[in-house]
């Protein structure tokens, strides 16, 4: 008998009320989640959690998910693990630069979380081997 692996997926937010929601959003989609409260603590976890699929919220203290997102990107151990930037605004020119550092997907809160879990599945099963 084979046992499946749930997909992990690491979440870095630093609101409280999201963090818990996406988190509790992706655990009722069979995911295993990882949460994070800022970009420098999810470049760290990556390597160590190996997940599927990240989502990085853009304004977060310290190392902030553009910035996050340009780390995971230039290193080749994380460069090919989908990314989804989330975003309170829905500035054209954050959006633009969240593409141009290698975002599979910009989302602009509030967002369906249930659209969410379907596209994370979809990248994830286009991102597997």
């Amino acid at each position: 008998m084979t046992t499946i692996t749930p997909q992990k997926v690491l979440i870095a937010d630093d609101e409280p009320h999201m963090l818990r929601l996406l988190e509790l959003t992706f655990k009722k989609g069979g995911f295993e989640v990882v949460c994070c409260r800022d970009g420098k603590a999810a470049v760290a976890a990556v390597t160590t959690v190996q997940p599927q699929l990240i989502l990085l919220d853009v304004m977060m203290p310290g190392l902030d998910g553009l910035g996050a997102l340009r780390q995971l990107k230039e290193n080749p151990a994380t460069k090919n693990i989908p990314v989804i930037v989330l975003s309170s605004k829905g500035h054209a020119l954050t959006r633009v630069e969240a593409e141009l550092a290698g975002a599979s997907m910009f989302l602009t809160k509030p967002f369906s979380p249930s659209q969410l879990v379907g596209e994370a599945k979809k990248m994830i099963a286009s991102a597997a081997p």
